[in-house]
């Protein structure tokens, strides 16, 4: 496999050291799995913004009640204000 350009060099390396990764292979497969991860995220959320825009151009969309928003928020909080 072909070495890491200078600025990832270090980081590669001492993640390979604290034990998190039990080589520089094991590390490229990790991020390698996360970037297909946040490719397939992208391309799904690009799906949910087209299909929003259609049907606020046919007008089937609906104004945001930020009111209710803020109330389902704060219903999912705990006494401490951390969600549940």
């Amino acid at each position: 496999m072909a070495g890491y350009p200078p600025d990832l060099e270090e980081y590669v390396e001492q993640k390979v050291q604290s034990g998190e990764f039990r080589s520089r292979d094991e590390f490229a497969a990790e991020a390698a799995r996360l970037y297909r991860e946040l490719d397939e995220r992208h391309a799904a959320l690009k799906s949910d913004v087209g299909a929003a825009l259609d049907e606020a151009r046919r007008g089937e969309s609906q104004p945001l009640d930020i009111e209710a928003l803020k109330q389902a928020l704060i219903d999912n909080l705990d006494e401490r204000g951390s969600p549940l």
